[in-house]
């Protein structure tokens, strides 16, 4: 018997503490990123279209170096994005 599931997978919500550790420790593992480092993660409406409500909203590091460490990094932050969110935002602010 084939189960066919319809819509988007559930994402588990972890802190953005918890999601800044994960990102920065693969960071961390990558030649490619010498002093390279994700700012904080941050709630958004919308994930570049991907349906996850938190976004990496820069980078800090050589200007040359940074997008190399995208490149080897974009398919980790893909597998992040499909698995979790954050905490949704609260009225006042996060």
């Amino acid at each position: 018997m084939k189960t066919i599931l319809k819509g988007p997978m559930n994402r588990a919500i972890v802190s953005r503490k918890t999601l800044d550790a994960l990102i920065r420790a693969k960071v961390a593992t990558l030649d490619e990123c010498p002093l390279v480092e994700p700012m904080p993660v941050t709630w958004s409406d919308d994930c570049d279209g991907l349906g996850c409500n938190w976004t990496i909203p820069g980078w800090v590091g050589d200007g040359h170096v940074v997008p190399k460490c995208l490149e080897k990094i974009d398919h980790y932050l893909g597998f992040l994005r499909t698995q979790f969110d954050i905490p949704a935002k609260e009225a006042g602010g996060e």
